[in-house]
């Protein structure tokens, strides 16, 4: 692969600049979580909101780039070896008809398809705009919108969001990103993942859980934290959609929002991380690119 520089940044520049992070965890990562044992420790690769189109960038959206940053997150991971990775969600964005943006997604899915590892998808409202969800799924190899799998001593749960005030689907032409929800089929299905199973979980999903008020928060995310917290299994929550990234932590649970692949030129401007969690429940983060690690993971201890 040839080495286009993007921005001030190279391909081979930017790969090494992931290499050295992943080998000089104080300077890009930190932990949270109680002292715990560091054996059987996985490790997940995740990046959001990477919007790819062929198409002109718009305000600090580079549609085309991400095809090149989704590339280097390849590449990086394919260093790395985690156990599985996942993208959470707006993996593609508008084209001017079904077949153009159809052709976009199947596009970038051959970018993600160059892990050999374990790929994950989380369902985005963007994903949306001109598929329905099996329409989407059928591309991305996915069985349905929300899932679990265990990997490793943890198990792990996949959230759909995507839902309109009365419940209906996302779908063309039945998208509104501020409003979205978790319907209550949904919500029973999630409390019986967690009291059927004996691990320790994390989350994944698009939409933000944290923050109702925001705009880009799950409008019955209370309802659903509530779940979460009263299986007393859940460790933390990886989400996206808000490009600008998040941290909060909400009794005892992590809410970690990534920061958008699409935001900014070039390679420069990728965002990635590395998650690590040891079987004693210590989180470490590794950011790549603009992925920031948030200053209150260094003094957050679980418990």
């Amino acid at each position: 692969m040839s080495d286009q520089r993007q921005g001030n940044l190279s391909r081979r520049d930017f790969l090494q600049t992931g290499a050295a992070a992943l080998g000089a965890a104080s300077l890009a990562s930190a932990a949270f979580g109680a002292e715990g044992k560091a054996s059987d420790p996985i490790t997940i690769g995740i990046f959001t909101d990477a919007h790819y189109a062929d198409a002109k960038a718009r305000g600090t959206r580079h549609y085309r780039d991400s095809e090149a940053k989704v590339g280097a997150f390849v590449e990086a991971m394919g260093k790395a070896k985690p156990d599985f990775v996942i993208e959470l969600g707006d993996f593609v964005d508008s084209g001017p008809d079904f077949a153009t943006e159809m052709g976009f997604l199947k596009h970038i899915e051959k970018v993600y398809r160059g892990l050999a590892c374990p790929r994950y998808h989380v369902i985005g409202n963007h994903d949306l705009s001109r598929f329905s969800k099996k329409q989407f799924m059928d591309v991305a190899g996915m069985t349905a919108p929300h899932y679990s799998f265990d990997s490793g001593p943890f198990h792990f749960v996949v959230l759909d969001a995507n839902f309109n005030k009365d419940m209906s689907p996302y779908g063309p032409g039945m998208v509104d990103w501020k409003q979205t929800y978790i319907p209550p089929a949904q919500q029973k299905w999630l409390e019986a993942e967690l009291a059927g199973t004996a691990k320790k979980v994390l989350v994944f999903v698009h939409q933000r859980l944290d923050d109702v008020k925001d705009p880009h928060g799950i409008k019955n995310g209370p309802e659903v934290r509530k779940i979460l917290e009263a299986s007393g299994k859940v460790l933390a929550v990886f989400q996206g959609h808000d490009h600008r990234g998040n941290y909060r932590r909400i009794n005892d649970i992590h809410y970690l929002t990534h920061r958008a692949v699409v935001e900014g030129a070039g390679l420069a401007n990728n965002s990635f991380a590395l998650v690590t969690v040891s079987a004693g429940e210590d989180i470490t983060l590794q950011g790549f690119g603009k992925q920031k690690v948030p200053a209150e993971l260094k003094s957050a201890p679980r418990g």
